[in-house]
């Protein structure tokens, strides 16, 4: 699993005491910028400012909000913090001196920020992932949008030409209207509306786990499950770059296929990034930490209950029935019998 980094509130402010210390911090691009005195007292609920250890009231006067606290393995503080809607995890020591960000990972190998996130981070509505920009693989013919449904906001290459903020790319990668595919869907026979499993997995065009994640999937795509797979950049300066190949393309269907194809290799698809591809992955990263993501590749689904659903990092191969919903299927892809 790659993990994602944890945007944080810079607590290393001009008045710091050289006791305060943060572990694994995070790069300036993830630093928020120091706010107002006054938002220390917003969200803070019943906690006392003066019962917090310092470096999260620091993290408070900044502009984060505190949400709720818990206790963490190895008598570590857990704290979850938000801004903008925004969700994180980070943890004091017993000592309350220092503040730690990252994956915490137990000697089984568990991770248990993710277990945590899951636990204590409000639950989103699986609704707004329709805001993410995806490209659309595997999902039945019948239940295909229909080739008159209308471009809005955007042209074939995903640039935006309005004030839309996110795209949604079919299999023949041209940017739809969801109206225009509720109506659709109305219109159909009954036969037609037959209810499928869709899946939605962030991913990183330099991530080996994402590449392994695609083979996976492929023959549980090629039964009909819908992957909607949601491009973000962050392991690399050229991780952006990729993701615009695919997203700028005019069939970015088969631009990410091919990029998964070339994986790893200096063919890989990378083009310049246009401002309208930029706000699509800065957007698409938002929603992935709002979910509580900690890596990639990551996994949201719904399952026949309704449940919502999310996973970081590679699955075992049984589990992809389970996030499918589908029997399980056969891996000939010698590099996946790791994950048997």
């Amino acid at each position: 699993m790659i993990e994602v980094p944890i945007a944080q509130a810079n607590i290393n402010a001009a008045d710091t005491s050289s006791e305060t210390q943060v572990a694994n911090s995070t790069s300036d691009s993830n630093v928020l910028p120091a706010g107002s005195d006054n938002a220390a007292l917003n969200n803070v609920g019943n906690e006392s400012m003066l019962e917090l250890p310092l470096p999260i009231t620091r993290a408070i006067a900044q502009g984060m909000a505190l949400e709720s606290r818990f206790k963490a393995e190895s008598e570590l503080t857990g704290w979850v913090l938000s801004l903008d809607d925004q969700f994180t995890l980070v943890y004091t020591t017993p000592d309350h001196r220092t503040l730690i960000s990252g994956a915490l990972i137990n000697e089984a190998g568990t991770n248990l920020s993710e277990l945590y996130a899951q636990q204590y981070f409000p639950k989103p509505d699986f609704s707004l992932l329709e805001d993410t920009t995806f490209i659309s693989i595997g999902m039945p013919e019948e239940q295909s949008l229909p080739d008159s449904a209308s471009s809005t906001g955007s042209d074939a290459s995903g640039e935006s030409n309005g004030d839309e903020t996110s795209d949604k790319l079919d299999n023949s990668g041209q940017t739809v209207d969801n109206s225009d595919s509720d109506e659709a869907e109305l219109a159909a026979p009954a036969e037609q509306q037959k209810p499928h499993r869709v899946v939605y997995a962030f991913f990183d065009p330099s991530c080996p786990f994402c590449h392994l994640a695609w083979q996976a999937f492929q023959p549980y795509m090629d039964k009909g499950i819908e992957v909607r797979w949601v491009p973000v950049a962050f392991l690399s300066p050229e991780s952006r770059d990729k993701a615009a190949a695919i997203l700028q393309d005019s069939s970015p269907e088969n631009a990410l296929a091919e990029s998964m194809r070339l994986f790893n290799t200096e063919e890989q698809l990378q083009t310049s990034v246009k401002e309208s591809a930029r706000r699509q992955l800065q957007n698409n990263m938002k929603l992935m930490q709002r979910f509580g993501i900690q890596g990639t590749p990551g996994l949201v689904w719904q399952d026949d209950n309704g449940e919502l659903n999310i996973r970081s990092g590679m699955p075992k191969l049984d589990d992809f029935s389970h996030i499918t919903g589908l029997p399980e299927q056969p891996q000939t892809d010698p590099r996946l019998f790791r994950f048997r």
